[in-house]
């Protein structure tokens, strides 16, 4: 029979998410206002920044969003003016996305790290205390009630309707 945890250390954990979390959030705050873009365009300002061009796949590959979120995503720098759209002209199928001088002067000014504090924490964590949490997050998805595995594909701070 498995012995349950002491009703202190569940509550201590969910304190552990609130701070990474609410720091996440804060962090996406401080990005929103001083570069007027979400803490998730500015990640991808940075990829595309780093590769001189991409396309909206590689773009989504690197930062582990389904292509549909990433291409909407675009849609909203594009119309900010801090990137640009160029079709290829051996391929006209393929499109790719860089920095106008508008995202690089918002790359310049905004606060790190780029990726945001939680992908840049988990960057820098030790292989096997990355398997360990990603187990431990395992069981815990398992044991929710409610969720959405569609939400893998979807930026933090990425606001959810009702209908989610």
């Amino acid at each position: 029979m498995k012995t349950p945890p002491s009703p202190d250390l569940p509550l201590e954990v969910l304190g552990m998410f609130r701070v990474v979390f609410k720091s996440a959030s804060r962090h996406f705050e401080k990005i929103e206002s001083a570069v007027g873009v979400s803490g998730a365009q500015l990640w991808a300002l940075s990829e595309i920044a780093e590769a001189g061009a991409l396309t909206i796949n590689q773009l989504s590959s690197r930062m582990a969003l389904h292509q549909s979120t990433t291409s909407n995503m675009l849609d909203k720098l594009e119309s900010k003016g801090m990137i640009e759209r160029q079709r290829s002209t051996e391929d006209r199928r393929v499109v790719t996305v860089r920095l106008t001088d508008a995202g690089q002067a918002a790359l310049s000014k905004a606060p790190g790290p780029f990726r945001g504090i939680l992908p840049e924490a988990l960057m820098r964590m030790e292989p096997a205390e990355l398997k360990q949490l990603k187990s431990s997050m395992e069981v815990l998805l398992r044991l929710l009630d409610f969720k959405s595995e569609k939400f893998t594909g979807e930026p933090l701070g990425t606001p959810i309707s009702l209908k989610d």
